[in-house]
């Protein structure tokens, strides 16, 4: 027969809302509220059925097999005698002790409920919970500072500190390649970050002049590489250089390494580090992730009479002024105007920031091999290998971009322009009252590559042409002593002209376009505008408040409209 509790007891103390649960189970000797360490006794089972107990022979042992009661019950006394540090629980109907500890599923950490007193009412000690610990299998030390501020807490709270990372394994530190980090940025962005319309691009902004001798960047050795270990004392091995970091990326920022370029040199420190100097005044630059500094021509002033035309064989122009109308500035690397850009031509193998407007007219034209930044842009027939970006609008213009042309606030409209983008197209609006509706297209990569192909053949037609009238006047020549030095010298023209053919190629090659076409007008876009995809035409026809269109909803609309005009 099953014992009974003692209801009717007149020394009985209250009992609290938990100790009535358990009361009709067990004869509690303290507080389940508070965990329980092992080996101490919990009470006297009054119920047997409750408890988890060897089975019968009729009993499936499985039934017992997944039990995780956590305790013992003694069969001649009844008493109950828990095995670990827990908490008594009720799952079906059967008390069990919950442990209040957690080791993670990666084997890294053990977490741990830690109470300030025990079921018995008695101080808790790390000793209690380094041996259920030692019960887990766990060969890491709990950490003692970690539970003794719990300890205090709970303390002071009266409430269990929850989840403390009571034991840490150990990472491992793979082999890695040093780090180079710039001190200063390349460039200073000068963009309205806070306007909602406003973008901020890696490329975008004024180009940091740099004096000589400044440090510039600094490369970061890489720790020393070390196996590691999770809380049950497995080992976690050192991975390789090859396999713990991608080709070509930084392990500790997940961004491409940097490589040392030009006009730098380096002075290395006690501590390991190396810190890289500027060898001249010149441009931050970080191109192709490759940090120099290029050479600078600076102009105070405009570009005008006093300084006639701008040619820099090699590094970048900075013009603190204007260029006026009917001059030109070329240069090897980057051009900066702080001022405007007027009626003037500009060729440059980097990038073109204009801090004020590009006004221009049919005779006049820019060719970028990098990017083109600028406040406004007003008749200018613009060709840049990557991106064209402007804070302002693009009225009556024809703009080619390898990349990307964006206008980066609200007063980018475009009026009466044809623009040409390998990848995206995102302005602010299209069209207006006063002026003609654009036209917006998006070019492949096959129709450049196409109209790289006539060029190049062109410019062998021409040099080929050349060539014959040398040979021509060589074969009138009544001089033979000198007709084969001269034709010699022909020979070598003729494969000189041939390798201006494949530099010409290779340096008009367009970059591989974003496998993501997109056309985005963020305003109004009036009737009338032209959208243009891999060939295929889209009108608006009524005026829209904005407009988002991807490749595939492009064709889907051009099909729709073909079928409509049929």
């Amino acid at each position: 027969m099953e014992k009974q509790p003692d209801t009717n007891s007149a020394t009985a103390a209250p009992r609290s809302e938990d100790d009535s649960i358990f009361a009709r189970y067990i004869q509690l000797e303290g507080d389940p509220t508070l965990p329980v360490t092992s080996g101490s006794c919990i009470g006297k089972a009054l119920r047997m059925k409750h408890f988890h107990q060897v089975p019968d022979s009729e009993e499936a042992p499985e039934q017992v097999q997944h039990a995780t009661p956590n305790y013992i019950v003694d069969s001649v006394t009844c008493n109950v005698y828990a095995t670990t540090l827990g908490i008594l629980h009720i799952e079906d109907d059967k008390i069990i002790l919950r442990p209040i500890l957690y080791p993670s599923h990666d084997g890294m950490t053990v977490f741990a409920d830690i109470y300030y007193k025990n079921y018995h009412g008695e101080p808790m000690l790390l000793e209690h919970y380094d041996s259920a610990l030692h019960a887990l299998n766990v060969t890491v030390s709990a950490d003692a500072e970690k539970f003794y501020a719990a300890l205090a807490t709970s303390k002071n709270t009266e409430a269990p500190v929850r989840m403390v990372p009571l034991c840490l394994g150990k990472h491992p530190t793979h082999e890695q390649e040093p780090t180079l980090l710039p001190l200063l940025p390349e460039k200073t962005h000068d963009i309205d970050t806070n306007s909602p319309a406003a973008r901020n691009y890696k490329e975008q902004g004024f180009y940091a002049e740099i004096p000589a001798h400044t440090p510039v960047a600094v490369k970061i050795p890489a720790p020393e590489p070390s196996n590691g270990f999770d809380v049950f004392g497995n080992a976690l091995p050192v991975i390789g250089l090859a396999a713990s970091t991608p080709e070509g990326l930084s392990p500790n920022h997940n961004s491409p390494l940097l490589r040392i370029g030009a006009n730098l040199y380096g002075k290395l420190h006690h501590d390991g580090h190396t810190v890289y100097y500027s060898a001249c005044s010149g441009l931050l630059s970080i191109r192709d992730d490759i940090l120099s500094i290029t050479d600078v021509l600076r102009i105070d002033g405009d570009v005008d009479i006093t300084t006639g035309n701008i040619r820099v064989q090699k590094g970048s122009v900075h013009i603190t002024g204007s260029v006026t109308a009917g001059y030109k500035v070329e240069a090897s690397q980057h051009v900066i105007i702080d001022g405007d850009l007027d009626k003037s031509d500009i060729v440059c193998g980097g990038d073109l920031f204009v801090s004020g407007a590009i006004i221009m007219n049919a005779r006049t034209s820019v060719v970028c091999h990098g990017s083109v930044y600028a406040h406004h842009i007003h008749q200018g027939e613009i060709r840049a290998h990557h991106s064209i970006i402007t804070t302002g609008s693009i009225i009556n213009s024809k703009l080619i971009a390898g990349n990307a042309i964006r206008t980066c606030s609200d007063q980018g409209t475009v009026l009466g322009s044809t623009i040409v983008a390998g990848s995206e197209i995102n302005i602010a609006s299209a069209g207006g009252e006063q002026g003609t509706p654009p036209i917006l297209v998006i070019a492949t990569e096959a129709e450049a590559k196409k109209e790289l192909r006539r060029t190049a053949r062109q410019t062998e037609h021409i040099l080929s042409q050349s060539i014959s009238k040398l040979d021509t006047w060589l074969r009138k020549n009544q001089k033979k002593e000198h007709s084969s030095a001269l034709r010699t010298r022909a020979e070598k023209l003729l494969a000189r002209a041939k390798k201006v053919r494949s530099s010409i190629s290779k340096n008009l090659s367009p970059r591989i376009t974003h496998p993501l076409n997109l056309i985005i007008i963020r305003g109004t876009v009036v009737g009338g505008t032209l959208l243009t995809m891999h060939g295929s035409t889209v009108t608006v026809e009524h005026t829209l408040p904005k407009l988002s269109m991807n490749l595939e909803q492009h064709q889907n609309t051009a099909k729709h409209q073909r079928h409509g005009n049929a």
